[in-house]
């Protein structure tokens, strides 16, 4: 497995099926000099035009010229580049690390993430929006924001529905949107931003680009890259932002919060929501068939 041909395509944005004819030359390099593309293809269990399609994507003519400047790639590759590890979980998780370090670097400037936090616990209402890839992220912070603000709504849908639920939030005193805005970017997201500016909504943007949909827009965008090395985008930093922004939050109004959290976890324990040690919820009977 050559390093080279690793750190090549992980210079480009590519698509699923992309990084997946990538990642098949990158196990098979050796024997790139003698492939075809319908090879390559078979190997990688796509359509032959898909690996024309990656060659344009990375800048070639073709596969032909592709190809030539993999093998030209493998020729200057110096000797002993071979690379027997990490493997392509291994680098996964390192690429990750490299991500969260790159946030870790970003954080050294606090103000825009303590910003974001004060204008959340100053708006009535709370917004949250996500489509796609994203609407998992943004469940996750709206489930944790929800305990320490007292009215997060979440918004994954489009269209009528979409702008019925702005209109509903602003109706009742939503200033600010926390929107998670993830290449590709859906289309969605972009028509939901742009409605939100009409609406007056203040929006806070976490992404992956600062030439994201949207940034034009934000009053305070937090930028936390992806991993690419998988087939599918890793969204570690991602997430990990969106448990800091409720820390700063959380920070905002601390006595408050406080507060809040000893009666969530009182009416918690009432309602019985957790299983407890054993794994058996509290108020679980035996049930004995007739």
């Amino acid at each position: 497995m050559s390093r080279e041909f690793v750190e090549f395509f992980a210079g480009f944005r590519l698509t699923p099926a992309q990084r997946r004819i990538a990642q098949t030359l990158v196990e098979h390099s050796n024997d790139v000099p003698s492939m075809s593309a319908t090879e390559v293809a078979e190997l990688a269990n796509v359509s032959q035009p898909s690996v024309t399609r990656l060659a344009a994507a990375v800048g070639y003519s073709g596969y032909k010229e592709f190809r030539s400047a993999l093998i030209e790639l493998l020729r200057r590759s110096p000797a002993g580049s071979e690379l027997e590890e990490p493997n392509e979980y291994q680098r996964a998780v390192n690429s990750e690390v490299e991500s969260l370090q790159a946030l870790g670097a970003r954080l050294v400037e606090r103000a825009p993430i303590r910003s974001a936090g004060a204008r959340i616990m100053g708006s009535p209402v709370l917004t949250v929006v996500g489509h796609r890839a994203a609407a998992h992220l943004a469940g996750y912070f709206a489930h944790y924001a929800a305990k320490v603000h007292p009215d997060v709504r979440l918004v994954t849908s489009a269209g009528s529905e979409m702008t019925d639920t702005l209109l509903a939030s602003r109706a009742v005193g939503a200033e600010v949107m926390v929107a998670f805005v993830l290449s590709r970017y859906p289309v969605d997201t972009a028509q939901t931003l742009e409605y939100a500016q009409q609406l007056g909504f203040t929006l806070i943007l976490i992404t992956d680009s600062e030439a994201a949909p949207g940034s034009q827009w934000a009053e305070v965008l937090l930028r936390a890259a992806p991993s690419s090395r998988l087939i599918f985008d890793t969204h570690a930093a991602t997430l990990l932002t969106a448990s800091m922004l409720v820390q700063a939050m959380c920070d905002e109004a601390p006595a408050l919060v406080q507060r809040r959290l000893e009666d969530l976890e009182a009416s918690i324990k009432g309602r019985r929501v957790y299983v407890n040690q054993t794994g058996r919820t509290p108020s679980s009977r035996r049930i004995v068939s007739s």
